[in-house]
Protein backbone atom coordinates (compact mmCIF):
# COMPACT_ATOMS: atom_id res chain seq x y z
CA UNK A 1 0.00 0.00 0.00
CA UNK A 2 1.12 3.67 -0.66
CA UNK A 3 1.47 6.34 1.67
CA UNK A 4 -1.25 7.96 0.33
CA UNK A 5 -3.85 5.34 0.68
CA UNK A 6 -2.84 4.84 4.17
CA UNK A 7 -3.13 8.66 5.49
CA UNK A 8 -6.26 8.64 3.41
CA UNK A 9 -7.52 5.47 5.09
CA UNK A 10 -6.39 6.89 8.80
CA UNK A 11 -8.25 10.18 7.82
CA UNK A 12 -11.11 8.30 6.99
CA UNK A 13 -10.93 6.09 10.54
CA UNK A 14 -10.16 9.18 11.82
CA UNK A 15 -13.19 11.26 11.78
CA UNK A 16 -15.53 10.72 13.56
CA UNK A 17 -19.02 9.32 12.17
CA UNK A 18 -21.80 11.38 11.11
CA UNK A 19 -24.69 11.48 13.74
CA UNK A 20 -28.38 11.19 12.80
CA UNK A 21 -30.28 13.62 12.28
CA UNK A 22 -32.35 14.53 15.63
CA UNK A 23 -35.43 16.53 15.39
CA UNK A 24 -36.93 18.21 18.04
CA UNK A 25 -39.59 14.88 19.23
CA UNK A 26 -36.71 12.68 18.91
CA UNK A 27 -35.99 11.02 22.27
CA UNK A 28 -32.70 11.47 24.04
CA UNK A 29 -30.99 8.35 24.89
CA UNK A 30 -29.89 7.94 28.36
CA UNK A 31 -26.21 7.45 28.67
CA UNK A 32 -24.55 3.69 28.96
CA UNK A 33 -23.59 2.58 32.03
CA UNK A 34 -22.40 -0.49 33.91
CA UNK A 35 -24.96 -3.08 35.39
CA UNK A 36 -24.31 -5.43 37.81
CA UNK A 37 -25.54 -8.94 38.88
CA UNK A 38 -28.99 -8.66 39.92
CA UNK A 39 -29.39 -8.96 43.84
CA UNK A 40 -30.65 -12.27 45.24
CA UNK A 41 -33.82 -12.44 46.51
CA UNK A 42 -34.24 -12.87 50.56
CA UNK A 43 -37.74 -13.07 50.77
CA UNK A 44 -38.29 -16.52 49.00
CA UNK A 45 -36.64 -18.29 51.48
CA UNK A 46 -39.29 -17.25 54.26
CA UNK A 47 -42.22 -18.64 51.82
CA UNK A 48 -40.35 -21.73 51.37
CA UNK A 49 -40.32 -22.50 55.18
CA UNK A 50 -43.82 -21.33 55.77
CA UNK A 51 -45.06 -23.54 52.56
CA UNK A 52 -43.21 -26.28 53.79
CA UNK A 53 -44.54 -26.00 57.70
CA UNK A 54 -48.24 -25.85 56.23
CA UNK A 55 -47.61 -29.12 54.14
CA UNK A 56 -45.99 -31.06 57.14
CA UNK A 57 -48.55 -29.80 59.50
CA UNK A 58 -51.05 -30.65 57.37
CA UNK A 59 -49.81 -34.40 57.03
CA UNK A 60 -49.43 -34.48 60.83
CA UNK A 61 -53.16 -33.79 61.65
CA UNK A 62 -54.18 -36.18 58.80
CA UNK A 63 -51.91 -38.60 60.84
CA UNK A 64 -53.60 -38.03 63.88
CA UNK A 65 -57.27 -37.78 62.36
CA UNK A 66 -56.73 -41.28 60.77
CA UNK A 67 -55.31 -43.04 64.41
CA UNK A 68 -58.31 -41.39 65.96
CA UNK A 69 -60.46 -43.33 63.28
CA UNK A 70 -58.52 -46.28 64.08
CA UNK A 71 -59.14 -46.12 67.74
CA UNK A 72 -62.90 -45.37 67.16
CA UNK A 73 -62.93 -48.77 64.83
CA UNK A 74 -61.63 -50.47 67.79
CA UNK A 75 -63.55 -49.49 70.58
CA UNK A 76 -66.93 -50.24 67.69
CA UNK A 77 -65.37 -53.49 67.35
CA UNK A 78 -65.15 -54.63 71.09
CA UNK A 79 -68.84 -53.13 71.62
CA UNK A 80 -69.62 -55.09 69.06
CA UNK A 81 -68.47 -58.06 70.69
CA UNK A 82 -69.91 -56.97 73.82
CA UNK A 83 -73.28 -56.87 72.86
CA UNK A 84 -73.11 -60.05 70.97
CA UNK A 85 -72.19 -62.02 73.96
CA UNK A 86 -74.80 -59.38 76.21
CA UNK A 87 -77.35 -60.54 73.87
CA UNK A 88 -76.43 -64.72 74.29
CA UNK A 89 -76.57 -64.27 78.00
CA UNK A 90 -80.34 -62.47 77.81
CA UNK A 91 -81.34 -65.31 75.73
CA UNK A 92 -79.88 -67.92 77.98
CA UNK A 93 -81.37 -65.99 81.06
CA UNK A 94 -84.71 -66.20 79.25
CA UNK A 95 -85.17 -69.56 78.70
CA UNK A 96 -83.83 -70.27 81.84
CA UNK A 97 -86.85 -68.17 83.26
CA UNK A 98 -89.56 -69.81 80.82
CA UNK A 99 -88.56 -72.83 82.23
CA UNK A 100 -88.96 -72.02 85.77
CA UNK A 101 -91.78 -71.03 85.11
CA UNK A 102 -93.65 -73.62 83.51
CA UNK A 103 -96.59 -75.55 84.95
CA UNK A 104 -94.52 -78.61 85.33
CA UNK A 105 -91.47 -77.40 87.24
CA UNK A 106 -93.53 -75.69 89.31
CA UNK A 107 -95.44 -78.40 90.05
CA UNK A 108 -92.95 -80.75 90.91
CA UNK A 109 -91.29 -77.65 93.37
CA UNK A 110 -94.58 -77.36 95.28
CA UNK A 111 -94.14 -80.98 95.75
CA UNK A 112 -90.82 -80.65 97.65
CA UNK A 113 -92.08 -77.90 99.52
CA UNK A 114 -94.37 -80.29 100.96
CA UNK A 115 -97.34 -78.71 99.03
CA UNK A 116 -100.23 -81.00 97.92
CA UNK A 117 -102.28 -79.85 94.79
CA UNK A 118 -106.00 -78.44 95.24
CA UNK A 119 -108.67 -80.48 93.81
CA UNK A 120 -110.91 -77.61 92.82
CA UNK A 121 -110.15 -73.90 92.45
CA UNK A 122 -111.86 -71.06 92.52
CA UNK A 123 -111.07 -67.44 90.86
CA UNK A 124 -111.72 -64.02 92.61
CA UNK A 125 -113.03 -61.71 89.57
CA UNK A 126 -112.00 -58.04 90.62
CA UNK A 127 -113.78 -56.26 87.64
CA UNK A 128 -117.44 -57.47 89.62
CA UNK A 129 -115.78 -59.06 93.12
CA UNK A 130 -117.59 -62.35 92.45
CA UNK A 131 -116.25 -65.50 93.17
CA UNK A 132 -116.29 -68.19 90.38
CA UNK A 133 -115.81 -72.18 91.39
CA UNK A 134 -115.64 -73.90 94.77
CA UNK A 135 -112.76 -73.19 96.83
CA UNK A 136 -111.16 -77.01 98.28
CA UNK A 137 -108.22 -77.45 100.08
CA UNK A 138 -106.83 -80.86 101.08
CA UNK A 139 -105.06 -81.27 104.83
CA UNK A 140 -103.75 -84.38 106.10
CA UNK A 141 -104.92 -86.47 102.96
CA UNK A 142 -108.77 -84.91 103.33
CA UNK A 143 -110.65 -82.71 101.34
CA UNK A 144 -112.07 -79.82 103.02
CA UNK A 145 -114.99 -77.15 101.14
CA UNK A 146 -114.39 -73.31 102.16
CA UNK A 147 -117.26 -71.67 102.88
CA UNK A 148 -117.36 -68.52 101.33
CA UNK A 149 -120.36 -65.84 101.62
CA UNK A 150 -122.41 -65.55 98.47
CA UNK A 151 -122.76 -62.13 96.63
CA UNK A 152 -120.94 -59.83 99.71
CA UNK A 153 -118.77 -57.10 99.78
CA UNK A 154 -115.17 -56.94 99.26
CA UNK A 155 -114.82 -56.34 102.55
CA UNK A 156 -116.79 -60.17 103.84
CA UNK A 157 -114.51 -61.70 101.37
CA UNK A 158 -111.42 -60.62 102.73
CA UNK A 159 -113.24 -61.49 106.52
CA UNK A 160 -114.15 -64.75 105.61
CA UNK A 161 -110.71 -65.71 103.45
CA UNK A 162 -108.87 -64.64 106.73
Amino acid sequence: MSQMTAAATARVHAQPRPSRARGAGAPVRPPLRVVHAAPAAVGHLWYAIALGGLIIGGLLVMLLLNMARAEGSFVLSDLRDEHASLHAEQVTLETELADLSSPSTLAANAEELGMTPSPSTAILRLSDHSLVGVAAMVQNGKTHTVDLPEAGSADEVQSAGE
